[in-house]
């Protein structure tokens, strides 16, 4: 009885690893050489993951120490099919994280500023 739970136990970790695995979608790593939020959490310079998350339609944005989520809020059909980039909203000295352009797939808008604003827009090279 004790080996047929410890065999269940050890498929159903099996199992869940695939199924978060599987949940993951595109990613692209950047090098950010300034302070930026994304949502309320402030993160240093670094170099960060974004991870997108299926089907929750997040991305989990990751660094040393450093990790929040990010709502997908809107999606953007690239008319530059090569553009891989993180976008920030820039107000002041502020930078907030706005939108995450992946490789070969669409852009997500993850944050909108009203306030006037401009663009800084980081380039990965993958």
């Amino acid at each position: 009885m004790r080996s047929k739970m410890m065999a269940a136990a050890g498929v159903f970790i099996i199992a869940l690893a695939v199924t978060s695995a599987l949940a993951q979608g595109p990613s692209l790593r950047a090098t950010i050489d300034f302070q930026f939020t994304v949502g309320t959490k402030m993160f240093p310079p670094g170099t960060y993951t974004f991870i997108k998350e299926d089907p929750a339609d997040v991305f989990r944005v990751t660094g040393d120490k450093h990790e929040a989520v990010a709502p997908v809020l809107t999606r953007v059909a690239s008319m530059m099919p090569t553009l891989d980039a993180v976008v920030f909203d820039v107000v002041g000295d502020k930078y907030v994280l706005a939108e995450i352009w992946i490789p070969g797939d669409d852009g997500y808008v993850v944050a909108t500023t009203k306030a006037k604003h401009t663009h800084k827009i980081v380039k990965v090279g993958m």
